[in-house]
Protein backbone atom coordinates (compact mmCIF):
# COMPACT_ATOMS: atom_id res chain seq x y z
CA UNK A 1 0.00 0.00 0.00
CA UNK A 2 1.61 3.65 -0.70
CA UNK A 3 1.25 7.01 1.04
CA UNK A 4 -0.53 9.78 -0.46
CA UNK A 5 1.52 11.61 -2.98
CA UNK A 6 1.48 15.45 -3.47
CA UNK A 7 3.94 17.21 -6.06
CA UNK A 8 4.74 21.01 -5.34
CA UNK A 9 6.05 22.96 -8.22
CA UNK A 10 7.76 26.27 -6.51
CA UNK A 11 10.20 28.02 -5.84
CA UNK A 12 13.36 26.94 -3.78
CA UNK A 13 13.76 29.49 -1.00
CA UNK A 14 17.58 29.17 1.07
CA UNK A 15 15.69 29.43 4.52
CA UNK A 16 13.44 27.05 4.10
CA UNK A 17 10.68 29.04 5.83
CA UNK A 18 8.50 29.13 2.13
CA UNK A 19 8.21 27.42 -0.74
CA UNK A 20 9.54 23.83 -1.39
CA UNK A 21 10.73 23.66 1.97
CA UNK A 22 7.76 24.81 3.39
CA UNK A 23 5.76 22.14 1.01
CA UNK A 24 7.35 19.13 2.19
CA UNK A 25 7.42 19.67 5.54
CA UNK A 26 4.49 20.38 5.54
CA UNK A 27 3.68 17.23 3.44
CA UNK A 28 5.46 14.74 5.87
CA UNK A 29 3.94 16.68 8.76
CA UNK A 30 0.70 15.60 7.47
CA UNK A 31 1.80 11.76 6.88
CA UNK A 32 2.16 12.80 2.73
CA UNK A 33 4.76 11.74 0.54
CA UNK A 34 6.49 15.00 -1.44
CA UNK A 35 7.90 14.91 -4.50
CA UNK A 36 9.21 18.37 -5.80
CA UNK A 37 10.04 20.56 -9.04
CA UNK A 38 11.90 23.51 -8.91
CA UNK A 39 10.35 26.63 -10.31
CA UNK A 40 13.06 29.27 -9.51
CA UNK A 41 15.67 29.98 -6.70
CA UNK A 42 15.37 32.02 -3.83
CA UNK A 43 18.47 33.54 -1.62
CA UNK A 44 16.48 34.89 1.37
CA UNK A 45 16.68 35.28 4.92
CA UNK A 46 14.11 36.71 7.56
CA UNK A 47 15.18 40.27 6.70
CA UNK A 48 14.46 39.61 3.22
CA UNK A 49 15.22 38.52 -0.26
CA UNK A 50 18.96 38.90 -1.72
CA UNK A 51 18.68 37.40 -5.10
CA UNK A 52 16.16 36.20 -6.97
CA UNK A 53 17.09 33.81 -9.86
CA UNK A 54 14.17 32.55 -12.69
CA UNK A 55 14.92 29.11 -14.04
CA UNK A 56 14.03 28.56 -17.95
CA UNK A 57 10.53 27.07 -18.75
CA UNK A 58 11.82 24.01 -20.45
CA UNK A 59 13.96 23.39 -16.94
CA UNK A 60 10.79 23.25 -15.32
CA UNK A 61 8.65 21.26 -17.79
CA UNK A 62 11.43 18.95 -17.67
CA UNK A 63 10.92 17.97 -13.55
CA UNK A 64 7.46 17.68 -14.07
CA UNK A 65 7.41 15.78 -16.77
CA UNK A 66 9.56 13.24 -15.22
CA UNK A 67 7.18 13.05 -12.17
CA UNK A 68 4.15 12.67 -13.92
CA UNK A 69 5.09 9.99 -16.07
CA UNK A 70 6.26 7.91 -13.38
CA UNK A 71 4.61 8.56 -9.49
CA UNK A 72 1.23 8.27 -8.61
CA UNK A 73 -0.09 12.06 -7.86
CA UNK A 74 -3.09 12.16 -5.88
CA UNK A 75 -2.46 16.15 -5.65
CA UNK A 76 -0.46 18.71 -7.15
CA UNK A 77 0.64 22.06 -5.39
CA UNK A 78 1.48 24.95 -7.61
CA UNK A 79 3.36 27.90 -5.67
CA UNK A 80 5.69 30.52 -6.70
CA UNK A 81 6.76 30.49 -11.03
CA UNK A 82 8.20 33.63 -10.92
CA UNK A 83 8.72 34.34 -15.10
CA UNK A 84 6.34 34.14 -17.89
CA UNK A 85 7.92 31.33 -19.25
CA UNK A 86 7.28 29.32 -16.59
CA UNK A 87 4.18 30.07 -16.45
CA UNK A 88 3.42 29.22 -19.74
CA UNK A 89 5.58 25.72 -19.19
CA UNK A 90 4.09 24.80 -16.46
CA UNK A 91 0.18 25.19 -18.12
CA UNK A 92 1.30 23.09 -20.79
CA UNK A 93 2.23 20.14 -18.33
CA UNK A 94 -0.90 20.33 -16.48
CA UNK A 95 -2.50 20.11 -19.59
CA UNK A 96 -0.62 17.00 -20.91
CA UNK A 97 -0.73 15.45 -18.13
CA UNK A 98 -3.80 16.57 -16.46
CA UNK A 99 -5.33 13.00 -15.60
CA UNK A 100 -2.30 12.29 -13.42
CA UNK A 101 -1.48 15.37 -11.43
CA UNK A 102 -4.47 14.44 -9.18
CA UNK A 103 -6.42 17.63 -7.90
CA UNK A 104 -4.25 21.18 -8.59
CA UNK A 105 -4.22 23.82 -6.05
CA UNK A 106 -2.80 27.05 -7.21
CA UNK A 107 -0.88 29.16 -4.17
CA UNK A 108 -0.19 32.44 -7.07
CA UNK A 109 2.72 33.80 -5.17
CA UNK A 110 3.39 37.72 -6.43
CA UNK A 111 4.92 39.13 -3.29
CA UNK A 112 7.15 38.25 -0.54
CA UNK A 113 6.64 39.22 2.98
CA UNK A 114 9.24 42.11 2.75
CA UNK A 115 7.05 43.62 -0.56
CA UNK A 116 9.95 42.06 -3.38
CA UNK A 117 8.06 41.36 -6.69
CA UNK A 118 8.32 37.50 -7.32
CA UNK A 119 6.61 37.42 -10.35
CA UNK A 120 6.86 39.71 -13.28
CA UNK A 121 3.51 41.43 -15.11
CA UNK A 122 3.86 39.19 -17.98
CA UNK A 123 4.23 36.65 -15.12
CA UNK A 124 1.31 37.98 -13.57
CA UNK A 125 -1.15 37.80 -16.61
CA UNK A 126 0.65 34.46 -18.11
CA UNK A 127 -0.93 33.05 -14.27
CA UNK A 128 -4.39 34.86 -15.11
CA UNK A 129 -4.84 33.40 -18.69
CA UNK A 130 -2.81 30.60 -18.94
CA UNK A 131 -3.13 28.67 -15.47
CA UNK A 132 -5.98 29.88 -13.16
CA UNK A 133 -8.79 28.15 -15.89
CA UNK A 134 -6.79 24.92 -15.31
CA UNK A 135 -6.53 24.26 -11.37
CA UNK A 136 -9.09 23.11 -8.67
CA UNK A 137 -8.51 25.03 -5.63
CA UNK A 138 -7.16 28.99 -5.61
CA UNK A 139 -5.44 30.35 -2.60
CA UNK A 140 -4.73 33.91 -3.03
CA UNK A 141 -4.61 36.29 0.01
CA UNK A 142 -6.30 39.90 -0.11
CA UNK A 143 -3.29 41.67 -1.95
CA UNK A 144 -2.61 38.61 -4.89
CA UNK A 145 -6.42 38.49 -5.32
CA UNK A 146 -6.57 42.54 -6.22
CA UNK A 147 -3.64 42.40 -8.30
CA UNK A 148 -4.76 38.79 -10.16
CA UNK A 149 -8.29 41.22 -11.18
CA UNK A 150 -6.36 44.39 -11.55
CA UNK A 151 -8.18 45.89 -8.38
CA UNK A 152 -8.01 47.95 -5.56
CA UNK A 153 -7.19 45.61 -2.52
CA UNK A 154 -10.07 44.59 -0.63
CA UNK A 155 -11.24 46.31 2.73
CA UNK A 156 -14.24 44.62 4.12
CA UNK A 157 -15.57 41.00 4.09
CA UNK A 158 -17.89 41.62 1.23
CA UNK A 159 -15.68 42.95 -0.77
CA UNK A 160 -13.35 40.34 -0.36
CA UNK A 161 -16.52 37.96 -1.36
CA UNK A 162 -16.90 39.60 -4.17
CA UNK A 163 -13.20 39.45 -5.13
CA UNK A 164 -13.33 35.68 -4.47
CA UNK A 165 -16.36 35.16 -6.48
CA UNK A 166 -14.95 37.57 -9.78
CA UNK A 167 -11.92 35.04 -9.91
CA UNK A 168 -14.46 31.98 -9.51
CA UNK A 169 -15.36 33.11 -12.97
CA UNK A 170 -12.05 32.73 -14.30
CA UNK A 171 -11.98 29.24 -14.12
CA UNK A 172 -11.40 27.42 -10.52
CA UNK A 173 -14.49 25.93 -8.96
CA UNK A 174 -12.97 26.93 -5.75
CA UNK A 175 -10.80 30.18 -4.24
CA UNK A 176 -10.02 30.74 -1.08
CA UNK A 177 -9.30 34.30 -0.38
CA UNK A 178 -6.98 34.52 2.84
CA UNK A 179 -7.54 37.79 5.12
CA UNK A 180 -4.81 38.15 7.21
CA UNK A 181 -4.61 41.77 5.39
CA UNK A 182 -7.97 42.59 7.06
CA UNK A 183 -8.63 44.79 10.15
CA UNK A 184 -10.57 42.92 12.53
CA UNK A 185 -9.93 40.75 15.57
CA UNK A 186 -10.27 37.66 13.98
CA UNK A 187 -8.72 36.17 10.82
CA UNK A 188 -11.38 35.72 8.17
CA UNK A 189 -11.02 33.61 5.42
CA UNK A 190 -13.46 33.62 2.78
CA UNK A 191 -13.74 29.86 0.61
CA UNK A 192 -16.54 30.00 -2.74
CA UNK A 193 -17.42 26.48 -3.99
CA UNK A 194 -19.61 24.95 -5.76
CA UNK A 195 -21.50 24.63 -3.17
CA UNK A 196 -21.71 28.45 -2.14
CA UNK A 197 -19.71 30.47 -0.18
CA UNK A 198 -18.11 30.03 3.37
CA UNK A 199 -16.69 32.40 6.04
CA UNK A 200 -14.16 30.62 7.82
CA UNK A 201 -13.16 32.39 11.16
CA UNK A 202 -10.59 31.89 13.77
CA UNK A 203 -8.18 33.50 16.69
CA UNK A 204 -6.20 35.52 15.13
CA UNK A 205 -2.07 34.61 16.38
CA UNK A 206 -0.45 37.94 16.92
CA UNK A 207 3.03 37.02 16.03
CA UNK A 208 5.96 37.72 13.53
CA UNK A 209 6.57 33.79 12.84
CA UNK A 210 4.22 34.24 9.76
CA UNK A 211 6.80 33.87 6.81
CA UNK A 212 5.95 30.87 4.59
CA UNK A 213 1.79 31.04 5.86
CA UNK A 214 0.59 30.82 2.63
CA UNK A 215 2.81 28.31 1.35
CA UNK A 216 1.59 26.34 4.31
CA UNK A 217 -1.78 26.76 4.23
CA UNK A 218 -1.98 25.90 0.53
CA UNK A 219 0.58 22.75 1.15
CA UNK A 220 -2.13 21.59 3.58
CA UNK A 221 -5.13 21.89 2.00
CA UNK A 222 -3.25 20.26 -1.10
CA UNK A 223 -2.02 17.07 1.59
CA UNK A 224 -5.63 16.69 2.98
CA UNK A 225 -7.24 16.76 -0.35
CA UNK A 226 -4.58 13.60 -1.13
CA UNK A 227 -5.65 11.47 1.64
CA UNK A 228 -9.05 12.14 1.30
CA UNK A 229 -10.56 9.03 1.31
CA UNK A 230 -8.60 8.72 4.80
CA UNK A 231 -9.87 12.08 6.35
CA UNK A 232 -10.99 11.97 9.40
CA UNK A 233 -14.00 14.57 8.75
CA UNK A 234 -14.83 14.65 12.79
CA UNK A 235 -11.33 14.96 14.48
CA UNK A 236 -10.97 18.24 16.25
CA UNK A 237 -13.40 20.05 13.93
CA UNK A 238 -16.95 18.87 15.20
CA UNK A 239 -19.80 19.32 12.96
CA UNK A 240 -17.80 21.58 10.35
CA UNK A 241 -18.17 18.91 7.76
CA UNK A 242 -20.00 16.05 6.22
CA UNK A 243 -19.46 13.26 3.66
CA UNK A 244 -20.03 15.20 0.16
CA UNK A 245 -18.19 16.78 -2.20
CA UNK A 246 -18.55 20.77 -0.77
CA UNK A 247 -18.76 19.59 2.23
CA UNK A 248 -15.53 17.51 2.28
CA UNK A 249 -13.63 21.02 1.16
CA UNK A 250 -14.99 23.31 3.70
CA UNK A 251 -13.90 20.37 6.17
CA UNK A 252 -10.27 19.91 4.98
CA UNK A 253 -9.61 24.14 4.55
CA UNK A 254 -10.68 24.73 8.23
CA UNK A 255 -7.91 21.54 8.91
CA UNK A 256 -5.25 23.02 6.90
CA UNK A 257 -6.23 26.89 8.88
CA UNK A 258 -5.99 24.82 12.06
CA UNK A 259 -2.39 23.16 11.48
CA UNK A 260 -1.58 26.71 10.06
CA UNK A 261 -2.67 28.22 13.05
CA UNK A 262 -1.04 25.61 15.44
CA UNK A 263 2.56 26.53 13.18
CA UNK A 264 2.72 29.71 14.29
CA UNK A 265 1.76 29.71 17.69
CA UNK A 266 4.12 26.70 18.31
CA UNK A 267 6.91 28.90 16.82
CA UNK A 268 7.01 31.91 19.11
CA UNK A 269 9.24 31.12 21.30
CA UNK A 270 11.94 29.75 18.34
CA UNK A 271 15.21 31.93 17.88
CA UNK A 272 16.40 30.94 14.19
CA UNK A 273 17.69 33.98 13.60
CA UNK A 274 20.60 36.56 14.36
CA UNK A 275 19.20 39.50 13.63
CA UNK A 276 17.93 41.99 15.95
CA UNK A 277 14.27 40.65 15.29
CA UNK A 278 12.98 43.39 13.05
CA UNK A 279 12.57 39.87 9.97
CA UNK A 280 9.66 37.21 9.79
CA UNK A 281 10.74 34.08 10.96
CA UNK A 282 9.40 30.72 9.77
CA UNK A 283 6.85 28.41 11.28
CA UNK A 284 7.40 25.35 13.19
CA UNK A 285 6.40 22.82 11.13
CA UNK A 286 6.92 20.01 12.95
CA UNK A 287 4.35 19.96 15.31
CA UNK A 288 2.80 17.11 14.34
CA UNK A 289 6.36 15.19 15.13
CA UNK A 290 6.78 16.62 18.06
CA UNK A 291 3.90 14.75 19.46
CA UNK A 292 4.36 11.65 18.22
Amino acid sequence: MRPPLVLTIAASDSDGASGIQADLKTFTALGVYGASAVSMVCAVNTQGHTGIHYLPGDVVRSQIDAVASDLFLDATKIGGLGSAAVVEAVAGAVREHRGRLGRLILDPVMVGSDGAPLISAQGARALRESLLPLVDVLTPNMAEAAQLLGRPLATSIDEMRDQALALQALGPPAVLVTGGRLVDDDAVDVLVHPGGTDLLRADRVPDRHVRGAGSTLSAAIAAQLARIEEFDRAGELGDSGQKGADDDLVTIVASAREFLASAIDNARDWKVSRSSGSGYGPLNHLITLDKA
